[in-house]
């Protein structure tokens, strides 16, 4: 690994020890993960479907996802500490408001209880994919920062699958029973195939956007991002033909919403977001598009609620 660049001393963060490990687990991001989990469940099962987990086994199911969501946010700090020293240094809290060593065992810590409720699930609903599933999940978050984000597009797509995957845990149920579940086959299922298949497409987006932003910092260290292999204006070019084309599958994507459930203007929930990304994009605001296309993803979650109500 090359050595670091010398910079200036940052400012100190202005954070205490408790609240620097709330931070480090993105605890919105959290949030987010658990809120769509309950959103899928209550617009897309339980309206036309007998789900097929129970009211405990589901909110286990949705702690599970956001404890590994946690460790995994923490364990990236953990590996990034002179990524982000370089990327954003007033911001960085690993190595300066909480040690490292802490750091790790704090991921250990959430993950652990992820792995081991997974385990409790597997037995009481007498099936090894609960487990198995959490196993891999936990080891593709470990090895992302060490190994798949320092491979051109690798990391990229490792966390592009991992949020795509993330609908399918709200009906993990289903899919153990999937012989005999007629979720999959009715226009609920397709909905959360069509969801998740957009949050893994933009996320892979708001990826190569974020390796956009960090490019100095992942220079210097060694990391073989998009970015830094094809330069700032190839990757812009890159991002000015994927976002025009995501309109194909997001304009697609709300007329079939507004036919399968005779829905009209929440469609504009997530349509407007991206309109707002494509803005920034023009105007090469790399702040504003990542915040943007964070937003996109959040109306697909109000799309949700609305259909709960």
């Amino acid at each position: 690994m090359r050595p670091m660049a010398k910079s200036a001393t940052p400012k100190s963060v202005s954070s205490t020890p408790l609240w620097a490990f709330i931070r480090i687990t993105r605890p919105w991001n959290v949030l987010i993960i658990g809120g769509s989990m309950w959103a899928i469940r209550c617009a897309l099962v339980a309206p036309n479907h007998v789900p097929a987990l129970s009211d405990f086994s589901f909110w286990i199911t949705m702690c599970i996802m956001m404890l590994l969501a946690a460790g995994g946010n923490v364990i990236n700090d953990y590996f990034d500490v002179q990524e982000d020293a370089i990327n954003k240094p007033k911001k960085a809290l690993v190595g300066r408001v909480i040690s490292r060593r802490k750091t790790l065992f704090f991921h250990h810590f959430l993950t652990g209880m992820a792995v081991v409720m997974s385990a409790v699930m597997s037995w009481d609903e007498r099936s090894v994919w609960p487990f198995v599933w959490t196993v891999v999940m936990a080891t593709l978050l470990w090895g992302y920062s060490p190994w798949f984000k320092r491979r051109f597009l690798r990391g990229n797509v490792v966390i592009a699958l991992l949020v795509g995957q993330l609908p399918f845990w709200a009906v993990i149920g289903e899919i153990m029973d999937a012989h005999s579940h007629p979720f999959f086959s009715s226009n609920d299922g397709i909905t959360l195939m069509i969801y998740a298949a957009l949050s893994a497409a933009l996320t892979f987006l708001r990826e190569v956007t974020k390796d956009l932003q960090d490019r100095e910092g992942d220079a210097l260290t060694g990391f073989d991002t998009l970015a830094v292999r094809w330069g700032a204006q190839r990757t812009w070019r890159l991002l000015d033909w994927t976002h025009g084309l995501f309109w194909i599958p997001l304009i697609a994507t709300s007329f079939f919403a507004s036919y399968a459930f005779e829905v009209r203007w929440i469609v504009l929930c997530f349509l407007l977001p991206f309109a707002g990304t494509h803005i920034q994009l023009l105007r090469r605001r790399l702040i504003s598009i990542s915040a943007w296309q964070k937003l996109t993803l959040s109306g697909g979650i109000v799309f949700l609620l609305d259909l709960c109500l």
